[in-house]
């Protein structure tokens, strides 16, 4: 897997010997590209930079802006779209983990 960065928790446990435990940091890299978003869209916040529209049915992700150094990432403009490449969906199915859903999202220039 490239690009994944494990960062300590911030748990505390009241056991003698807690257990190490590390939560993966998710960088916002790639974009959903403009074809799939309203025409007629506000600005994002000034602050947050978060779009005021909800996540399109049908995302498309904007080629030129996606990372090719980390298997793992947010969408820029939609930071709860977790966006992960076929290396990333092989390890997580070869893994043996359950509770997780791949859905392939098209990529336009």
């Amino acid at each position: 897997m490239r690009g994944l960065l494990g960062c300590k928790t911030e748990l505390r446990f009241r056991q003698k010997t807690p257990p190490e435990l590390l939560e993966l940091q998710i960088e916002p890299r790639g974009q959903l590209h403009r074809d799939c978003l309203p025409p007629d869209m506000e600005p994002p916040c000034a602050t947050c930079g978060r779009l005021g529209v909800r996540l399109p049915d049908d995302p498309i992700l904007d080629g030129a802006s996606l990372p090719t150094d980390t298997d793992l990432f947010r969408a820029g403009n939609f930071s709860t779209l977790l966006i992960g490449t076929d290396r990333f969906k092989d390890a997580v199915e070869q893994g043996g983990w359950t509770g997780i859903s791949f859905r392939e999202l098209p990529v336009r220039s």
